[in-house]
């Protein structure tokens, strides 16, 4: 009788162990999966915020280009009417000045061209010789580039010294 109760001692024992075998693995799958759904959820959020930061960067590229023709007219109507002044133009002038506020806002800021060229920043639209700037300097901007949260959404083209 001592050797069935004894058996049955040590079979409920190792069911016993094994079932704390199980119950471990299960905790530590449910720990794994635990952790992997985190892990997906900040993926996902780190995603949206880059699928929402390239969404902007679109916006403001395909805007970029009337904000030139804006800046363009407003400089040529100030070059024909030196001498008088047009309430107009004080208000194009306005218009640009708010445009740039927002432009600012959104993180949206003018490429440097001032100094020696850099193909990360500028595009060079032709080379020109010139015994004022050195070789590889910046002699002209032909349209202004911009970045958008450090990131160039438009080189700047420019012309280049020989």
């Amino acid at each position: 009788m001592v050797n069935d109760e004894q058996i049955k001692d040590q079979e409920l024992n190792q069911e016993q162990d094994l079932c704390k075998l199980e119950l471990d693995k299960l905790k530590t799958q449910l720990l794994r999966t635990n952790a992997d759904f985190d892990n997906f959820k900040k993926r996902v959020t780190k995603e949206r915020a880059e699928w929402e930061e390239l969404a902007r960067a679109n916006i403001i590229e395909e805007f970029l280009p009337v904000f030139d023709d804006l800046e363009r007219a407003i400089t040529s109507i100030k070059k024909e009417t030196e001498n008088t002044k047009i309430s107009a133009i004080d208000g194009l002038d306005l218009i640009y000045k708010n445009l740039n506020k927002v432009l600012d806002s959104l993180g949206v800021n003018e490429v440097d061209c001032s100094g020696a060229f850099d193909p990360e920043l500028h595009e060079a639209l032709m080379q020109v010789e010139s015994d004022s700037f050195k070789h590889g300097q910046i002699v002209q901007v032909l349209a202004k580039g911009y970045t958008f949260n450090n990131k160039v959404i438009r080189h700047a083209k420019v012309s280049v010294a020989k």
